[in-house]
């Protein structure tokens, strides 16, 4: 899956960082600083709401997009939730909108 989302979004014009686990995700933002991070429910050590969290935490306000394949009840705070199996045009919608929201909000 991270491979798809990366050859994916990449084609999109889009620079691509991909992590395994929720703890790099939180290694990674302040050496990457992305405009979206997309995150599964389901990773190992951290949750998508765990990761949520501790970014809030550390005042990272980049929009956050949840990934899930299971039935979930979404609190508030991530942008978006794509729910598996997702259409690819429909995920490059929802972080194009991400990118523009996370824009708009830092002026």
């Amino acid at each position: 899956m991270l491979e798809l989302l990366d050859i994916f979004l990449t084609g999109q014009g889009y620079e691509v960082a991909t992590v395994a686990t929720g703890a790099q995700v939180l290694d990674a933002v302040p050496t990457f600083q992305p405009d979206v991070i997309l995150v599964d429910m389901r990773m190992p050590g951290l949750s998508g709401t765990d990761v949520l969290d501790a970014l809030r935490r550390a005042g990272v306000t980049v929009p956050v997009i949840l990934i899930s394949g299971h039935q979930i009840t979404v609190r508030e705070g991530f942008f978006g939730v794509l729910r598996k199996p997702f259409n690819l045009l429909t995920m490059a919608e929802v972080v194009a909108a991400a990118v523009a929201h996370g824009r708009t909000s830092s002026v």
